[in-house]
């Protein structure tokens, strides 16, 4: 099965992976440094521009997810889970598990990433003067990755979503109004102006200068924020609106049955598509032992239905995935989404009392939306 994701491996708990679309970005980089630094510097050899152009790349990625781990280290401190960093063809992206509750929480966290990239590029910029006395290439190296760790830095503090400018904007917003939504729309509404003047620039880049290629790089640039900064803000929309609903409030407890000792194939014919649902729990109402689903029955041969038992093939009850009767809405819908789940399980204890069917979860929180509204 095709993967968009590499998983490179773990700090401190967090996955580091790159999404498919970083290599367009790092060939990208390869290409138009490795160019620069051929056309600078004619005295050196092929290979020393190599080793100086995929050296410094990899620099620059680095200082990339160090800044991301910023992000990541800060807001772990402060009891938020970050599940993964991803870096992708517009820099990098920490997977926060959950909002910040209080506008300190939000600045800071906002606020570690360009502290980090401030920091890189003052390290860097100091390196390169002594490094000079020792090599060209790697002083040259330290330059490029000092001014380019300075331009993340400043660039990541204009105040806009999804930027981190545009949180630290939203957290002091929330910090003096006391309203948390007032700062979301004002960083939303800074990441609108934002991606604006940047179709602006890239659009005078492309006529007055002739830039075609930067100037639409830079229109693919405002597109980009522009959606997150759009996305962000109906997001937050979202979970505020959902704010109270619980797992109780949304679970169904009228559990689909299916006797362990069944054979797939009736439980296909006579339960699955009679039902017109893709999963049932194996067992008793007082007694559930586990639960099968379309998935389990796919990878089993089709021969091999009718003398395989429903409970062969099912996943124990120890192994679901499920949420307590108390849970959030909001993480429910997004435990569903993050890992591609049809049905949830809704447990109190080793018990199941209902469960969440992912077309039903999301007509019921329509209905819930109607009647808030």
């Amino acid at each position: 099965m095709f993967r968009s994701v590499l998983v490179l491996g773990y700090i401190r708990g967090i996955r580091i992976e790159i999404h498919i679309s970083w290599l367009i970005i790092f060939v990208l980089l390869l290409v138009s440094l490795g160019a620069g630094l051929n056309q600078a510097y004619p005295d050196w050899s092929v290979p020393v521009v190599l080793i100086t152009t995929v050296g410094t790349v990899l620099l620059f990625f680095a200082s990339i997810l160090a800044h991301e781990m910023g992000h990541s280290i800060v807001a772990i401190r402060r009891g938020i889970p970050v599940k993964a960093i991803t870096l992708f063809i517009f820099g990098g992206m920490a997977q926060i598990s959950k909002d910040s509750e209080s506008a300190n929480d939000e600045f800071w966290i906002a606020i570690a990433g360009p502290a980090v990239s401030f920091a890189l590029a003052a390290g860097f910029l100091l390196l390169a003067l002594p490094a000079a006395a020792i090599s060209e290439p790697l002083s040259v190296a330290m330059s490029w990755l000092g001014l380019i760790n300075l331009i993340v830095a400043v660039f990541n503090l204009i105040p806009g979503f999804p930027l981190d400018g545009g949180r630290v904007f939203r957290a002091l917003v929330w910090k003096f109004t006391g309203d948390a939504t007032l700062g979301m729309r004002a960083a939303v509404m800074g990441g609108r102006l934002v991606a604006y003047g940047l179709f602006a620039v890239g659009l005078w880049s492309m006529l007055a200068m002739g830039n075609l290629l930067g100037g639409l790089w830079i229109m693919i640039i405002a597109w980009f924020l522009l959606n997150m900064a759009e996305a962000s803000g109906r997001d937050f929309g979202l979970r505020k609106r959902l704010h109270g609903l619980r797992a109780r409030d949304l679970a169904d407890q009228d559990l689909p049955l299916v006797p362990r000792a069944t054979p797939v194939d009736e439980w296909v014919h006579d339960h699955m598509l009679a039902d017109g649902l893709r999963a049932h729990f194996v067992g008793k109402r007082d007694d559930i032992i586990g639960l099968v689903t379309l998935s389990d029955a796919r990878k089993l041969p089709r021969e091999r239905w009718s003398q395989t038992t429903v409970a062969d093939i099912m996943t124990p009850t120890d192994d679901l995935v499920h949420v307590g009767s108390d849970s959030r809405a909001d993480e429910i819908l997004q435990l569903i989404n993050e890992r591609g789940l049809n049905q949830l399980p809704v447990m109190d204890g080793e018990r199941v009392v209902g469960w969440i069917d992912r077309r039903r979860l999301l007509g019921t929180i329509e209905l819930h939306l109607e009647l808030k509204a």
